[in-house]
């Protein structure tokens, strides 16, 4: 089979890893693992592939969660995952610390947060203040979050997939 199809296949997979999980912990209020595989996305694809798998993911995130012609969701949506898959480029090649990952995995709670808080208050029609004190504490839940996903399974979690893409993609072109 040709790579490059082996690629898009790849790339398609970790876009619906990305739907089925969010999928998966909808139930429990700003918990997910968005952040962290975008962060795993970044090290092992790179910041274009990933950029690529980011933008697909909103797009049918908002379709299937029904939010596509709400221009308050979307856009924000759009400019928070760019926003962190390119943050993290940057920070990959000033360190490579768990701990410091984990800590710009809870900052990117409040990032995505805080992206979305001039959208909705607009939208929404109240006071800027009053809907970011409200948001303040999903903020928090959800840097928690990453920042438990990162220090739990950011290292295992990277192995298994740059192994698996190495082994996929370019094992394979030496046959």
């Amino acid at each position: 089979m040709n790579n490059k199809i082996k690629e898009i296949t790849l790339l398609s997979l970790a876009t619906a890893i990305l739907i089925i999980q969010e999928f998966a912990f909808s139930f429990i209020p700003n918990i997910q693992l968005t952040t962290f595989l975008i962060m795993i996305y970044v090290a092992v694809f790179g910041l274009k592939k990933t950029l690529t798998i980011v933008i697909i993911h909103v797009i049918l995130d908002n379709l299937l969660f029904g939010s596509i012609g709400m221009l308050n969701i979307v856009i924000p949506m759009f400019i928070a995952w760019i926003f962190i898959a390119i943050i993290f480029h940057f920070v990959l090649k000033i360190t490579d610390k768990i701990f410091i990952y984990a800590i710009f995995a809870y900052f990117f709670g409040h990032l995505y947060g805080m992206i979305f808080v001039p959208f909705q208050a607009f939208v929404l029609e109240i006071d800027l203040l009053s809907y970011l004190l409200v948001d303040l504490l999903w903020q928090v839940v959800m840097g928690v979050g990453n920042f438990l996903a990162v220090i739990w399974l950011y290292q295992p979690i990277e192995d298994i997939l740059k192994n698996l893409y190495q082994k996929y993609l370019i094992d394979n072109k030496k046959s």
